[in-house]
């Protein structure tokens, strides 16, 4: 049975756990319900109107956001592990009831270990979503729905998704970081920081980017050359490389959003800096993207520009370039920067 909330413009919001053990289901509900609520405050405070449809915790994740994709667009063959990610939650745009833009937020229960509230896994990946519902709807209103919800790829749709990507996840990751205190305390009473929720899962972004920027360069480098060999295609050689940026840009994004206000993030930056992928591949871009992280002066669509130019360019420098043909995207591979 689906539990619903409804918020101050009569939206109601569905909340399914059918992955998780039934004893365990009701408080599940009743968790993410006070995690709704958090974020429908913050939509109220900013204005917005918080198109939240669905939050549905699943055991069949990867089937799930699959079936939704089909329904919406008939596109399949989303995965959720890849070579530097696995994906343990995702939100996607639906046409909802309302005959509107709504949207989902898929978890995969197999990923978030036992629920409970104080489970920072639980806590921080359903908050995460609910703030990229938040993020979306700036897009759409930016776009406009029909550009929004287009299908077609073009060389601009790409490099507006890619830059939207780089900007969402830090500023997501900041938002949550000023929400999380006020939903989960310490057995001392004080609230707990996204830093140390961190901490209690055991992760590390420093070194996950780091390790990541220490693959980049043979990673690159082998791929182009199977390529011009011609033991791989353009889509294999596109579908490696374009994610395996993606995600570095993802723990670039992830990294700043944590220590970008943080003694630490000078010695960070210059870690970035000396590695081999930066000197051949990220070069002054890297300036680029981290002057838009925590930019209140700029507008949004002045950040998305910039960026996106500044993601193209890595790619370029990475032997991949783009151009808008009328059956989609030509990709063309030249030799990696030096």
């Amino acid at each position: 049975m689906n539990e619903g909330r409804v918020n101050s413009i009569g939206r109601k919001r569905n909340i399914e756990v059918p992955g998780l053990p039934p004893d365990l289901r009701p408080t599940a509900k009743e968790d993410i319900g006070r995690l709704v609520d958090a974020i429908m405050r913050v939509a109220d405070k900013q204005g917005m109107k918080f198109l939240l449809d669905k939050v549905r915790v699943t055991d069949r994740f990867e089937n799930d956001v699959n079936r939704l994709l089909n329904e919406r667009s008939g596109l399949t063959g989303y995965v959720a592990a890849r070579r530097n990610a696995h994906a343990i939650a995702k939100t996607l745009w639906v046409h909802s009831e309302q005959g509107d833009i709504g949207f989902v937020v898929i978890v995969d229960a197999s990923q978030i270990g036992q629920w409970a509230l104080n489970n920072s896994r639980c806590l921080t990946t359903v908050l995460h979503e609910l703030v990229h519902v938040l993020r979306e709807e700036r897009h759409l209103e930016r776009l406009g729905e029909e550009e929004y919800t287009a299908d077609g790829d073009t060389r601009e749709r790409w490099l507006d998704g890619w830059a939207c990507l780089v900007l969402d996840e830090f500023d997501v990751d900041r938002l949550v970081d000023a929400i999380v205190g006020g939903v989960a305390k310490k057995d001392d009473g004080q609230p707990w920081s996204l830093r140390e929720l961190d901490d209690a899962q055991g992760v590390d972004w420093v070194h996950g980017l780091l390790d990541t920027l220490g693959r980049l360069p043979g990673f690159i480098d082998e791929e182009v050359w199977r390529y011009r060999t011609r033991r791989i295609g353009i889509d294999d050689l596109a579908m490696s490389v374009i994610p395996f940026i993606r995600d570095l840009l993802r723990l670039l994004s992830h990294t700043a959003a944590r220590y970008l206000r943080d003694d630490l993030w000078p010695d960070i930056v210059e870690r970035v800096k000396e590695t081999d992928a930066s000197r051949r591949f990220l070069k002054e871009h890297l300036d680029t993207i981290l002057a838009h992280f925590d930019d209140a002066q700029s507008p949004l669509e002045e950040s998305v520009q910039a960026v996106g130019q500044a993601v193209e360019e890595i790619f370029r420098n990475c032997g991949l370039a783009f151009r808008t043909v009328p059956k989609g995207v030509y990709i063309s591979v030249s030799e990696p920067s030096g």
